[in-house]
C-alpha cells in the first residue's frame, strides 16, 4: 500500500521533534536530535541486553555482524562498544537520521564501523561475509521480501543468524495494512510505513532456506515490549475499566496475567513480533 511521500524520512522527523503533541513519540523512537544519547540509551536498555542474550544462546563467539537498516545508528554505536565487527547498511546519507548521524555517533566514540549505502534486496557483500544480521524494524519496510530475506542468507555464513526485531506483524493486506497505516503519523508525512502478515515472514524464511529457531510473539520479551516495561504493562490492564472491575474480585497479579494474555492474543493491526531463524 505505497502513498506519495510529502516529505523525506529526515523531513518528517524533524517536523515530529518540532511537534509538542509528538515528543514522546520521538524519544521512545531514539530519533531525539541528541544523537549520542539516543545511542547511549538504547545501548542501556533492556531490549539490547536481551539482543546480546540472545545471540550468546544462538550463535556463541559471533563477532562480525551486519547490521541493516543503521537508521542514525543506535544498534551500531551499540553493537561496535560490545566488541563487535560492524557493518552498517543504510540508504539515507542525512546528518540527523542516516548514514552522517551514524558517522557522527562513531566519531564522538571513538568507535569505529563500515559504514555502506545499499539496500536489503541488493547487497554489495560475498556470500557467507557475516556472522549475524541484525535487523531492527527493518524487514517490514521490504520492497520485496524474499529477495530482502534471501539476500541475508546469500551474505550470512552457514550456521549464521538472522535476529528480526520488532516487525509488525498484520492479518491481511487490506483492512488491517490499512488501519495500522491510518495510525502512523510518520507514515501520513512520508509514506515508508509497511507491515506483512505472519504467514509471509515465515515463508520468506523458509523459501530463502533458513530453519526458523524462535517466533517472539507480542510482549513476550522486552524486545517486543518496549517501550513498555513489565510494571507499565501492569499499571496499564488494572487501570483500564476491566482491570478496575476485575481488582475487585481477584488479586491484582492474576488481573494483570489474565490481561497479559489477552493482549498477548490480540489482533491488533500492526502488533510487534521478533524472529530467530538460523543458515544451516
Amino acid at each position: 500500500m505505497k502513498q506519495q511521500p510529502r516529505y523525506t524520512w529526515e523531513e518528517a522527523i524533524n517536523i515530529l521533534r518540532d511537534d509538542p503533541n509528538h515528543q514522546e513519540l520521538i524519544f521512545n523512537a531514539y530519533l531525539t536530535r541528541d544523537l549520542l544519547e539516543n545511542c547511549k540509551r538504547f545501548e542501556a536498555s533492556e531490549e539490547f541486553k536481551e539482543t546480546l542474550r540472545l545471540i550468546k544462546v544462538y550463535n556463541r563467539g559471533s563477532s562480525r555482524i551486519l547490521d541493516i537498516p543503521g537508521g542514525n545508528g543506535i544498534a551500531t554505536y551499540a553493537f561496535a562498544k560490545n566488541g563487535f565487527d560492524v557493518t552498517v547498511v543504510e540508504p539515507d546519507a542525512s546528518a540527523s537520521v542516516g548514514r552522517g548521524a551514524i558517522n557522527s555517533n562513531l566519531t564522538q566514540s571513538g568507535l569505529s564501523a563500515e559504514i555502506v549505502e545499499a539496500f536489503g534486496e541488493n547487497l554489495p557483500f560475498p556470500d557467507g561475509t557475516f556472522d549475524i544480521v541484525y535487523v531492527r524494524q527493518g524487514l517490514h519496510h521490504a520492497w520485496d521480501l524474499n529477495k530482502m530475506v534471501s539476500e541475508y542468507f546469500r551474505v550470512l555464513k552457514n550456521g549464521g543468524l538472522l535476529l528480526g526485531c520488532r516487525e509488525h506483524v498484520i492479518d491481511n493486506r487490506e483492512g488491517s495494512l490499512k488501519a495500522f497505516l491510518d495510525a502512523q503519523v510518520d507514515h501520513q508525512l512520508y509514506g515508508g510505513e509497511n507491515a506483512f502478515t505472519l504467514k509471509e515472514y515465515n515463508n520468506a524464511f523458509v523459501k530463502a532456506g533458513f530453519e526458523i529457531k524462535k517466533i517472539i510473539k507480542p510482549y513476550d520479551s522486552p524486545i517486543n515490549l518496549f517501550p513498555k516495561t513489565d510494571e507499565s504493562l501492569a499499571n496499564k490492564i488494572t487501570s483500564t475499566s476491566a482491570g478496575k472491575f476485575l481488582t475487585k474480585f481477584l488479586p491484582r497479579s492474576l488481573v494483570v496475567k489474565i490481561g497479559s494474555v489477552a493482549l498477548k492474543y490480540s489482533k491488533l493491526p500492526g502488533r510487534m513480533y521478533s524472529f530467530l531463524v538460523t543458515k544451516p
